[in-house]
């Protein structure tokens, strides 16, 4: 089967003149070399929005790959999969959603006009960040609101906490509920025996830049059942994604479905100097430390930091060490490793880290006051929220009043404040600004 990129590379030295977008026309004076394969759709090259050839190889290529129905390929990440899907299987009503899903999430209910049902994640106060959503209250949540037809979770999250996806998908099933799962920081679930297994739902969205070679802006949807409608998935796709997708992106992706396909034993060499490399932190740290509990991603290196030194002046000097970490939090540091990561790299990681944390002292304790332990109050849709007539007013006016805003840090992207949400004093000690959009009235 011919890769993508070996059809591009043929294209570009076959001496054609480009009388068709884009308008650089491979020209050698006017662009860096990787352009020579930046195309439009030409005969013989497929088209991402109605694929029958080589594109739609890749699909099969990737549904294969990660025992899935039916793969469809995304060049505008994880947030075109999670639009899409939302709005398929969604009509306007009420959606389950887990508090810490990623703000496309929300921006997927904005546009379907649905009226969000959030359930918290379970919290530890010996961690500044959700863990996982325990099953048996997604049953309870789905079984006093009959209505709901969709739950969206994000499994595993940007701190790398896994829910028990099993489990969660045999409740919704019995409610004859899709369940769609954000995995994009799991693309390398599945793929050895050492890493967690991919999640198996009605839908399942993996982000493959975040841990696989493949460029940045690139994203696989995967369908387990057709629950959801993969028309109406498909058909969604075309209205978030770009009519003029880059050819550049798709062979990454196909790059990185058929090296593993061919190869699957790609991803050892990473697993097996990251295990080594969380044995070494975990024994020898004597501050700060490895943040480990049972399901969870492996590839995600969580360093909870406390109130021995904030993550941000750790990410400084690990800077100044010429490490350059994911995201940096006053209680934690967060640092990803990928399939390109080698036991070399991550042991200048692990002794940049160790000689830090020897000119430290104390160690981390408790992480209370850091999260919302309230349930928030969605009292309307947030499509209704962000149209309504509203005001801006300072932080100390907006308790007991209606978001007609987001409010969230970035990254990862998990809203404080939702639009429709009323507004507590807690959430609003956790909002970053000095003021608040609030509907009038």
């Amino acid at each position: 089967m011919n890769r993508l990129e070996d059809a591009l590379n043929d294209m570009a030295s076959s001496g054609i003149t480009p009388m068709h977008m884009p308008g650089h026309k491979r020209n050698p004076d006017l662009i860096p070399s990787y352009l020579q394969n930046d195309i439009t759709e030409i005969p013989g090259f497929d088209d991402l929005h109605a694929p029958s050839g080589i594109i739609k190889d890749i699909e099969h290529k990737a549904s294969s790959l990660w025992n899935a129905r039916s793969a469809v390929l995304s060049v505008n990440g994880a947030t075109a999969p999670i639009l899409a899907s939302i709005m398929a299987a969604s009509s306007k009503g009420k959606v389950l959603i887990a508090s810490n899903c990623h703000i496309s999430v929300w921006h997927a209910l904005e546009l379907a006009g649905c009226t969000p049902v959030s359930i918290n994640p379970a919290t530890d106060p010996s961690v500044p960040f959700c863990l996982s959503v325990d099953p048996d209250s997604v049953d309870r949540v789905l079984t006093e609101n009959p209505d709901i037809k969709t739950f969206v979770i994000t499994s595993p999250t940007y701190e790398g906490v896994i829910s028990d996806i099993k489990s969660i998908y045999k409740i919704t099933q019995a409610h004859k509920a899709a369940l769609i799962v954000d995995e994009s920081h799991g693309a390398h679930f599945g793929l050895n025996e050492m890493f967690p297994e991919t999640s198996v739902a009605d839908v399942v969205i993996k982000s493959i830049h975040k841990t696989l070679h493949a460029p940045t802006q690139t994203a696989i949807l995967l369908t387990y059942s057709d629950t959801v409608r993969e028309d109406l998935i498909r058909h969604y796709m075309d209205v978030f994604e770009s009519t003029s997708p880059s050819y550049i992106l798709m062979s990454g992706i196909d790059r990185v479905v058929s090296d593993l396909t061919e190869n699957n034993s790609l991803t050892k060499p990473w697993a097996e100097a990251l295990y080594e490399c969380r044995a070494k932190l975990k024994t020898e740290l004597k501050h700060i430390k490895l943040f480990e509990k049972d399901n969870t991603d492996p590839s995600k290196l969580v360093i909870l930091t406390g109130n021995v030194i904030s993550g941000s002046t750790l990410a400084q000097r690990l800077r100044t060490e010429g490490i350059e970490t994911e995201a940096s939090f006053d209680t934690h540091l967060i640092t990803m490793t990928g399939i390109g990561d080698t036991k070399a790299s991550l042991e200048l990681f692990e002794k940049a880290l160790l000689s830090i944390d020897n000119t430290l002292e104390g160690s981390v304790t408790s992480f209370k006051g850091v999260l919302p332990t309230e349930a928030p109050d969605i009292v309307m849709s947030v499509r209704e929220a962000v149209t309504s007539d509203c005001v801006e007013l300072p932080k100390e006016q907006c308790e007991g009043k209606i978001s007609a805003c987001y409010k969230f840090k970035y990254p990862p992207g998990i809203p404080i404040i939702i639009p429709g949400q009323r507004i507590t004093k807690e959430r609003l000690a956790l909002v970053p600004g000095d003021s608040v959009k609030v509907i009038r009235g």
